[in-house]
């Protein structure tokens, strides 16, 4: 029977590793400059082959290794059970700047330390060079750029990181969801019960696009779309009061090439702070702001500028719920030892 599939000639660039699709777009997907360097290139990729209904897997004497990629819902809930965790959830319009902050995150610690933090390992380390190859060198693009996050379900980079002043090694799981499908719970609040990184969210984290920020036709939309998209959040109920909010001004050096040094973007990112401090401060933890540049597209700010702080926030211990303490409503008594109460029995 004729194969469905069409045949690679014989001329074509080809790669042992399947995911590489050097010979569509030319671009090796280890990142190198040229391909002759890659110990893949020109090799044939061998396809594992399904075993037939029924059939018993052959004995295998090697270790069966994890696809590095982002996790499923079902994998970073795996994870959370096992280990101490971080879930971020991370929410913004369309190119406000997401993949930029984890590739960004993720390029920072190519070079140590973060802060008082450092790596340990990651479950997803394909995913991050995915995210991160073409805004490099290596991408042979004149400008720096990032993919956009396509819909469907929600998928987590995992980074396994070391406090280095508390000693804390926890899993953090970055939450990566296409932005246009968190605007749409404007017009359709319940939808967010659906998104489970939300309601699971340690930190739930507002990106602000510095860019449509300083726009004068854009910025009230902007902050009009934040504002609702909160709002939906909290009508949705899938925020709780013991989760943090950061409301995170992205591509800092844009900002400040703009003819007043970006000052009127810096006060309404403030005003818009305020506004939501104000309205929805009740419903978080804490609320703190940042201002970054994870990947700058100009010389306006440093690469990863002001990363460090925004980890700091994310790795900070969790809050637990606490009973609350019972309250009757029994009026004082007016001598001191009737106000005692007896100890439960077998208390010391």
């Amino acid at each position: 029977m004729a194969d469905l599939e069409p045949q690679e000639s014989a001329e074509s660039p080809r790669c042992a590793n399947p995911d590489c699709q050097v010979a569509v777009d030319g671009r090796c997907i280890e990142g190198f400059p040229d391909t002759a360097e890659c110990p893949q290139f020109g090799r044939i990729a061998i396809m594992p082959v399904a075993p037939a209904p029924g059939a018993h897997p052959a004995p295998s004497n090697g270790v069966a290794m994890q696809a590095s990629t982002t996790l499923s819902v079902d994998e970073a809930d795996d994870v959370v059970k096992e280990r101490p965790s971080r879930v971020i959830a991370i929410a913004g319009p369309q190119s406000a700047g997401k993949t930029s902050l984890i590739a960004g995150l993720y390029d920072l610690f190519q070079l140590g330390q973060v802060g008082n933090v450092s790596f340990a390992q990651s479950f997803s380390l394909h995913a991050f060079e995915q995210a991160a190859h073409d805004s490099r060198a290596a991408s042979r693009r004149t400008t720096p750029n990032t993919a956009r996050t396509e819909r469907g379900e929600v998928r987590f980079y995992h980074l396994e990181l070391v406090d280095t002043d508390s000693g804390a090694v926890p899993s953090v799981l970055l939450g990566d969801r296409a932005g246009e499908e968190y605007l749409e719970t404007r017009s359709n609040p319940l939808s967010a019960q659906e998104f489970p990184e939300l309601r699971r969210a340690d930190v739930l984290t507002l990106l602000v696009d510095g860019e449509r920020l300083l726009d004068a036709g854009q910025r009230h939309n902007l902050r009009s779309e934040i504002r609702q998209t909160l709002h939906a959040f909290v009508e949705a109920g899938v925020v709780r009061t013991t989760q943090r909010l950061a409301l995170v001004l992205t591509k800092l050096d844009v900002i400040r090439k703009a003819a007043d040094g970006g000052e009127r973007t810096f006060q309404g990112f403030d005003t818009l702070l305020a506004g939501l401090r104000a309205d929805y401060g009740a419903n978080f933890a804490a609320v703190e702001s940042f201002q970054i540049a994870a990947q700058p597209s100009t010389d306006g700010a440093k690469r990863g500028e002001n990363l460090d702080r925004l980890l700091a926030y994310w790795m900070a211990e969790p809050m637990r719920y606490r009973p609350a303490s019972m309250v009757f409503d029994v009026p004082e008594a007016e001598r001191y030892f009737d106000r005692l109460m007896a100890l439960p029995k077998g208390a010391q």
